[in-house]
């Protein structure tokens, strides 16, 4: 099988040669090939060229011109963000500070900002070069409407004044599908929503502003990947039901802290699961033999299931050694097939 092959197939549950492997890799890419934090959202080609050597270096079966593009996406909302060339962006301004301020929110062209220019055009690169499927990332309803408003101030909201919230997340998932809808005609074949922030809030409000609107995000394509990072196990426990529900969900990518085989029972394996390999310790500070150790348990956890993805819990870190990398594709490239 190729990596369209294997990796669609794997997403619909059916039968395959070996896991996929779905890396999270962002910033990583350029690092590895000299570049600057900042180039990765300010030059398409130079972006789009070192997730192609990426590619090429590591061989895994799916990429992304960016796995953080929320800060993009942002910043043509009207937020301030800055781009250093050391570190990852982040965040100085958010465009809302008060409920007022939710009027002036509108559906940017994402043409218009420079980043999400980056991010669209990098697409349409990688769509027209890479030997494998194109991955669309953004973030959540919640985990976005929390980068368009401090966090203070909208977890309040969320308790104080739900009819506030839903306005703004309603506001939010309007932006969200624009912009995949953007990343789709690029070239993008598979939608990756990440909800980092369902660790930080009760599964009651994730369920309200969040799950309750994923299906019209999740209606944009045709494959759709739902990351959510740290100790979610009860939020799952709680959650699994309302995820079933929810149609064209293909796979929940989960972080080291959540078990793969107890996932899959809670969701019938109805819905597939991508993870858990750590990747904040074990990644970038472990060796070769421990990553092989740590893939060949992740896939032995996942029992055969031709729905497992093998996958980092979260973004693999830019100081990630290219040892440990490599060693993570091989020996999933080397482990028996699924049934």
């Amino acid at each position: 099988m190729d990596s369209f092959e294997r990796f669609y197939a794997a997403l619909r549950g059916r039968p395959v040669d070996r896991p996929p492997v779905f890396p999270q890799i962002g910033d990583h890419a350029g690092i590895i090939n000299k570049l600057t934090y900042n180039v990765m959202y300010e030059d398409a080609n130079k972006a789009a060229d070192a997730h192609l050597k990426a590619l090429e270096l590591y061989g895994y079966d799916i990429t992304t011109i960016q796995v953080e593009p929320s800060w993009p996406v942002a910043e043509a909302c009207g937020a301030a963000v800055i781009y250093p060339p050391d570190k990852n962006p982040w965040i100085t301004k958010p465009p809302l500070n008060s409920e007022e301020d939710l009027v002036d929110l509108k559906i940017p062209d994402f043409m218009e900002t420079e980043s999400t220019k980056v991010m669209i055009k990098g697409t349409e690169i990688l769509a027209k070069e890479a030997s494998v499927p194109i991955s669309a990332f953004m973030t959540g309803p919640i985990t976005f409407s929390l980068q368009l408003m401090p966090y203070v101030l909208l977890i309040k909201e969320m308790m104080k004044n739900p009819e506030f919230t839903h306005e703004l997340v309603k506001y939010s998932v309007l932006i969200i599908k624009d912009y995949i809808k953007n990343l789709r005609e690029a070239g993008a074949t598979v939608l990756v929503i990440c909800e980092h922030d369902f660790q930080l809030l009760k599964p009651v409000h994730i369920k309200e502003f969040s799950l309750k609107y994923l299906q019209e995000i999740f209606d944009v394509f045709d494959y759709n990947i739902l990351h959510m990072c740290g100790k979610v196990t009860r939020h799952l426990n709680e959650m699994a039901h309302d995820l079933k529900q929810i149609k064209h969900l293909n796979t929940i990518s989960i972080g080291p802290s959540v078990e793969i085989s107890q996932t899959q029972t809670l969701l019938d394996h109805k819905i597939g699961v991508a993870g858990n390999i750590d990747h904040v310790r074990l990644l970038p500070y472990g060796i070769p033999n421990e990553v092989r150790e740590a893939v060949k348990k992740a896939i032995e956890a996942s029992g055969g299931d031709p729905r497992y993805l093998v996958a980092p819990g979260c973004e693999i870190t830019c100081d990630t050694p290219i040892d440990n990398i490599k060693t993570l594709v091989t020996t999933t490239k080397n482990s028996k097939s699924s049934r």
